[in-house]
């Protein structure tokens, strides 16, 4: 084993999760034994994060509560999208009228400052926003989820409201 930290933005970890997530789409009881995990400890009775866990192992030390986290919200994504980071997305107005997700929910989501308090408020957001995210910018913020990602996607989210609410013409009450 490597005795450096695995990189989440290396090219073969990026695949190597694309990769893992494409095979949950076509095996749904590893879908669904993830989607009913209760909490993180949950996750680690579940074969499938040990496949993706062990496959990245050849990388570097993994941050298992991390990768936990990260597998189960995987488990919760229908379709993944570029072009806008997951924080932006959860900015988006809907229909017009709001964001996707509201400020008082975003705020609960980025006030949790560890894995395990993380675990119900992510899973609720992507089903929320309909399973449909950004993998890549997902996977990254999960997996360093720390006051820098939480300040980046409070920035992030910020901007995309302020955007929607400039093209309506004003501010929108929620």
């Amino acid at each position: 084993m490597n005795n450096t930290y695995l990189s989440i933005n290396s090219d073969f970890t990026r695949s190597t999760i694309r990769s893992w997530w494409r095979d949950l789409s076509e095996n749904r009881g590893d879908r669904a034994d993830l989607r009913r995990c209760h909490d993180l400890t949950e996750v680690f009775f579940c074969p499938s994060f040990h496949r993706l866990y062990l496959s990245l192992l050849t990388e570097g030390k993994v941050k298992r509560e991390a990768l936990a986290l990260v597998t189960v919200a995987l488990a919760h994504v229908k379709e993944d999208i570029s072009g806008v980071t997951f924080a932006q997305q959860m900015g988006e107005y809907r229909h017009g009228q709001t964001p996707q997700i509201s400020k008082m929910r975003f705020r609960k989501l980025v006030r949790c400052e560890s894995y395990p308090e993380l675990f119900l408020p992510v899973t609720r957001v992507i089903r929320m926003m309909d399973g449909v995210v950004n993998i890549d910018d997902l996977v990254k913020k999960l997996y360093f989820w720390n006051e820098k990602s939480r300040k980046e996607m409070t920035f992030e989210y910020f901007e995309k409201v302020l955007q929607s609410e400039g093209s309506q013409g004003g501010k929108k009450n929620e």
